[in-house]
Parts: structure tokens; C-alpha cells; sequence
């Protein structure tokens, strides 16, 4: 049995097809991409992968709307969206940027304490800063340093030898406790520091174990009492230790003494 497939009258001279939609490749690449780049530049650290997305959204939007406006795609409305999403990532980032930047550029200003700036500045009453042999205080102890013995190679003899990575420096220091109750001095609270502001902690291992005396390992000393210390440091061959910034405590404000000349 034969079927007929039912015939439809030809549109009327009034009749139009429907419109294609929208379309824009690079439009929507552009959009998609600004997008996901603004969401990510809020976000601290991980808004460093924002710069490339949003980059590349503002080349392909830009494209998508010039092919707009020259009438190869249409649906412009999404390449200015996805331009607009890509700016604000951009002013976003740029931002982030300059704010990291300028917390690194204080931190690198602030951090070196070059001792030759201390040893130079006046302090609050006019005075230049202690040297070797002048007595300054911090918390209940006093210090006085009697001698600094640098380009020592090597501590020790036999067995207990022990080798500098690059050489040791040796701080005669006399500490008096001036306070009411025992306190314990260390030597590795001490720090030396160079002409550049390099601080160098103390080696107390090779003190102890290689000093005679040393008293900078874990010396109690009741009031009124007084020790002769000698904190060890390992700096680099040829250095010239320019000032110790030494101290009660870890958590004491320290009290510097200039070695320099």
C-alpha cells in the first residue's frame, strides 16, 4: 500500500525564516575567560593565574567585538561583557601587584641593620653607642665585652676538634646580674652582625665543648654575681665582625656594643 506524504502550501510572500542565533566564537571565549580571571584575582596567591586568563580575555573579546562590528558575528553584548570582566581582573591584579611589591621593597629596607649605622647614630642622650670595654645593660644583666679574638680556624684538640665552616669569632664578654633573683645567661641569645647588617647566631655546641670557661651555655648567675662569657660565632674567612647586639633574654630588646676599630 503506497503512502503519500501530505503536501504543505509554500509560504506566503510575507513569510521570513527565523534568524540564526547569536553567534560569536571568540565573543564567548572572551567572556568565558574574563569571567573565570575576575573570580580568581580576588583570591590572594592564587590570583597570580587570573594575569594570563585575563589577558587572553581581552585579545579574544577584542576580537569578538571587532568581528561584531564588521558584521562577520553577531551577539556583541558578549564580547563587551566579557571585556569589562577582563579589565576589572586586570585593575584587580595590577593592584595586588603593587601592594606585594611595596610590602617586599619595606621589608628589604627595614630588615638589614647595618652596624656601622649604629655604631655611627647618636642615642637618645647624644652619646655615641658602647664600645669594647664600656658597660651596657639589658633587662638585669650588664655586659661588658673585654676582647674579641677573630680568624680562629679551628676549636679544640683531638676527638673534640672542631672545624669552622669559616672561621671563628670569639666575644669576651663579662656579665653581672644586677637584678633580684638568678638569671640565666646564654650565649646563644648573642648576636653578631657585620658592616652590612648580617646577624650571626652564636655557635654554642662549639663553645661548650671546645672553650674553657666559656660560661655561654647555660650559665645561671645569682644577683650580684658576675661571669665571664665567651660566645662563639662561625662567620665567613676575612669577616670583620663590626658590632654584638646582646642580651638577657630571646624575647630581651638587646643592648649593641660597637667592635668595629
Amino acid at each position: 500500500m503506497t503512502q503519500y506524504m501530505p503536501q504543505y502550501p509554500p509560504p506566503g510572500p510575507g513569510y521570513y525564516p527565523p534568524p540564526p542565533p547569536p553567534q560569536n566564537g571568540f565573543g564567548t571565549a572572551g567572556f568565558v575567560l574574563g569571567l573565570i580571571g575576575l573570580l580568581f584575582s580576588f583570591i590572594p596567591l592564587i590570583g597570580v593565574i587570573a594575569w594570563p586568563l585575563v589577558l587572553l580575555a581581552l585579545v579574544f573579546a577584542g576580537i569578538g567585538l571587532s568581528r561584531a562590528r564588521s558584521g562577520r558575528a553577531t551577539n556583541s553584548s558578549l564580547a563587551v561583557a566579557g571585556l569589562v570582566c577582563a579589565v576589572i581582573g586586570l585593575l584587580i591584579c595590577i593592584l595586588y601587584a603593587a601592594a606585594f611589591s611595596a610590602a617586599v621593597s619595606d621589608v628589604e629596607t627595614s630588615a638589614p641593620r647595618a652596624a656601622t649605622e649604629y655604631a655611627a647614630r647618636p642615642d637618645s642622650a647624644g652619646a655615641t653607642p658602647a664600645g669594647v670595654g664600656d658597660e651596657v645593660q639589658d633587662g638585669a644583666f650588664t655586659f661588658a665585652v673585654t676582647d674579641v679574638k677573630s680568624g680562629v680556624q679551628a676549636l679544640g684538640e683531638s676527638f673534640l676538634r672542631t672545624e669552622a665552616q669559616g672561621e671563628f669569632v670569639l666575644v669576651h664578654v663579662t656579665v653581672r646580674n644586677i637584678g633580684t633573683e638568678a638569671a640565666t645567661f646564654l650565649g646563644a641569645h648573642q648576636t653578631l652582625l657585620d658592616a652590612q647588617g648580617r646577624e650571626f647566631e652564636a655557635d654554642s655546641s662549639a663553645a661548650m665543648m671546645n672553650v674553657p670557661d666559656s660560661e655561654s651555655f647555660y650559665t645561671e648567675i645569682n644577683p650580684g654575681n658576675s661571669v665571664d662569657g665567651v660566645p662563639v660565632f662561625d662567620v665567613p674567612e676575612g669577616l670583620s665582625p663590626a658590632a654584638i647586639e646582646l642580651h638577657e633574654s630571646m624575647f630581651s630588646g638587646g643592648a649593641l656594643v660597637s667592635l668595629a676599630g
